[in-house]
């Protein structure tokens, strides 16, 4: 099995605690190992890193974890090292949810379930945590269906949103009864962590 990083010495630190390596990497760290694919989330972009750091902040323990665009799967490996009970999750891409299955075992977790979808309609319940590292316009058209599956006191952790359409997702969720708790400006991107008001 390939180590996704091209450079087998390549260790990427993220956060207090996490840090993306190789399976034979030995580190006091919470490590998430990742398989060789082509699937997005490697550790290596702002986006994904700035997501990790801020869910150290989060209490994920036994909490549930919805991955909306999973990709490589890493927020959602990140979410149940964190104490998560589960981690739900789709992508369109067919080869993003055979990867995400694929590291899922890599990082011996459980009760991670994803399949491929492109709209959140089919998704019953609801979840603590939502996690959406995707563009703000695929976002903004999901939006209803974001809030529907928020519970009360539930958090979303919106990122890949470009500067240029942060104010619009800001302002969509906190119209939908949503506090902003961060929003931060990234190098080409914005991060973004609210809360649901009881």
């Amino acid at each position: 099995m390939s180590w996704r990083l091209k450079d087998e010495k390549k260790i990427i630190e993220i956060g207090r605690n996490f840090c993306v390596a190789p399976p034979d990497y030995d580190t006091d760290r919470i490590k998430i190992t990742l398989t060789d694919g082509y699937s997005f989330g490697t550790g290596v972009h702002e986006t994904t890193k700035s997501c990790m750091a801020i869910m150290e902040d989060i209490d994920l323990k036994g909490k549930s974890f919805l991955d909306v665009g999973i990709g490589s799967g890493i927020l959602s490996i990140a979410a149940l090292k964190l104490g998560a009970l589960e981690a739900v999750g789709f992508d369109i891409h067919r080869f993003a949810v055979e990867e995400c299955i694929g590291n899922g075992r890599l990082n011996n977790v459980n009760n991670l379930h994803c399949f491929v979808s492109d709209r959140l309609s089919s998704i019953k319940g609801s979840f603590d945590i939502i996690a959406a590292n995707i563009f703000g316009d695929i976002i903004l058209s999901m939006g209803q269906d974001i809030v529907r599956l928020s519970k009360p006191s539930g958090y979303l952790l919106l990122s890949g949103v470009i500067v240029e359409d942060n104010f619009a997702v800001k302002k969509f969720f906190t119209e939908h009864g949503f506090e902003v708790i961060k929003n931060l400006f990234l190098e080409e991107y914005t991060t973004l962590l609210l809360k649901r008001e009881v």
